[in-house]
């Protein structure tokens, strides 16, 4: 775990460094000491005494800033100043007295400080990369190993088949000989079955075809004598529905002529009552005026005149109300006889009407009942024969895949052959891949060994960078939370 996270820690740096363009390159540039061109540090050109170590309050990190910090200074000796190269170490090692705080004493701090934070981060990014190239570098070499494993194994695959070949070469040839010459014969009768079928596939279609025309001239017969049968039952419908309005209009006449006969028989003897009637009162009343004479002659004379009139009047309307009675009464019992008749007459045709109806309608079922049986037949004959046309395709579908199969085993067959003669006529293929093999397995253990040296290398390079890295990647961490912070003060306020 603390491994996985170092690891984690570091990629998170390099990825840093990357996107700055090497990170601290810049303070590797800023200090003279560092370049190529200049003077190798005195520190690595001769160990520091034993007797002289940092002081006790220094970290290490700070005391070997404080090391180049005299190497360089040693350095630039020749930079014209004119100072040696005792007075200028004397300087940079001095102790300040006590009490001091001259401004040569300050600059010397501030400088040493700054010394001490590029040595800082100059030591994290070295102890960084350093890390990386190391893990790099054994992952390089692992994936070399692991390529050599696979074309060790697809070697010795190879190889081990070819001998096998080369031992049975005889037996493979006889025997794939064999299989092909068996494969050939059943593609061959796998096309004979496909060419039968298709001839009785076409047979069938010819079949299907004449029946199809067949049952169309049938259909289309029997459709026709349906029309004509259900046109010839919509007539007799229609003809029976218009002797029917018939009737029924003879019926209303005759309701209408009883209706008529009674109101005319009734208004004629009402006529003749009303007539007797008014007779009678005025034969009462001029009976009344002969009984009881007026005193005035003269008006007595004029009333009984007119009551003559009127009776005179009365006694003709009652005859002729009376002539009238049978007269109207005749006219009435004839008129009510004819639509008697009327009615007679058209309930005749009803009859046969209703007959001639219901045989109409009875042969237009039976068209329809001959049209939909034809149809229902001539469908399922039709579905049988496709149904036979299609286990027929079926059944040839099937003997093409064993023909296909047949041939892709002879095919297979054929390559084996090849490849056995081929092996057999070259075994100095087979010697060059035993050598390379022999070679590969060399290169592997060297590999092998390489491995394991650049994992003992990660291994020491991570025990013995670790704090650099961890104290590094702190610091990395606390700038990062102070960017951000600062980021979020600005924003925010």
């Amino acid at each position: 775990l603390e491994t996985f996270a170092e690891e984690a820690l570091d990629a998170e740096i390099e990825e840093d460094l990357a996107s700055t363009d090497g990170g601290a390159g810049a303070l590797d540039a800023s200090e003279p000491a560092s370049s190529e061109d200049g003077p190798a540090p005195e520190s690595e050109q001769a160990p520091r005494p034993e007797s002289a170590p940092a002081p006790a309050t220094v970290p290490a990190f700070l005391a070997n800033a404080r090391e180049r910090t005299l190497d360089g200074a040693l350095a630039s000796v020749s930079d014209g100043t004119g100072a040696d190269l005792e007075t200028i170490g004397a300087s940079n090692l001095a102790e300040p007295a006590e009490g001091a705080d001259s401004p040569d004493d300050r600059a010397d701090g501030v400088a040493e400080a700054a010394n001490a934070a590029r040595a800082f981060f100059q030591e994290g990014v070295g102890a960084v990369r350093e890390m990386s190239a190391a893990r790099r570098a054994h992952a390089e070499a692992r994936e070399r190993l692991e390529g050599l494993d696979r074309t060790i194994a697809d070697a010795e695959a190879e190889l081990s088949h070819r001998r096998d070949v080369e031992e049975n070469y005889d037996r493979i040839v006889a025997d794939e000989t064999a299989r092909k010459k068996a494969a050939e014969q059943r593609a061959t009768d796998a096309k004979a079955q496909q060419d039968a079928i298709t001839n009785e596939i076409e047979t069938l279609k010819g079949q299907l075809k004449q029946m199809k025309d067949a049952d169309a001239q049938t259909e289309k017969r029997l459709k026709a004598a349906l029309e004509s049968a259900e046109a010839q039952e919509g007539s007799a419908r229609e003809q029976g529905a218009r002797l029917q309005r018939r009737l029924e209009d003879a019926r209303q006449a005759l309701s209408k002529a009883e209706g008529d006969r009674a109101q005319g028989v009734a208004a004629a003897e009402a006529a003749v009552t009303t007539a007797n009637t008014r007779l009678e009162a005025l034969k009462a009343e001029f009976t009344e005026v002969q009984r009881n004479p007026s005193a005035n002659s003269a008006t007595y004379s004029v009333r009984a005149q007119e009551l003559e009139e009127e009776i005179s009047n009365a006694t003709d309307e009652l005859r002729q109300a009376q002539m009238r009675l049978p007269e109207l009464t005749a006219e009435l019992d004839r008129a009510l006889e004819a639509a008697r008749q009327a009615v007679a007459d058209n309930e005749k045709p009803i009859d046969a009407a209703r007959k001639s109806f219901n045989d109409v309608s009875s042969a237009a079922d039976q068209a329809r009942d001959a049209y939909q049986a034809a149809k229902k037949d001539a469908s399922e004959r039709q579905r049988n024969l496709k149904s036979q046309i299609s286990d027929k395709e079926k059944a040839r579908r099937e003997q093409e895949k064993a023909e296909q199969a047949a041939r892709d085993e002879a095919e297979e067959a054929q390559l084996i052959i090849d490849e056995a003669e081929d092996i057999h006529a070259h075994p100095e293929v087979t010697q060059t891949i035993a050598d390379r093999l022999e070679a590969d397995r060399a290169e592997r253990g060297e590999t092998q060994a390489e491995v394991d040296q650049l994992a003992a290398t990660e291994r020491d390079v991570r025990e013995r960078t670790r704090g650099s890295r961890l104290r590094f990647g702190a610091v990395i961490a606390a700038l990062i939370v102070v960017v951000l912070l600062i980021l979020v003060l600005i924003f925010v306020l």
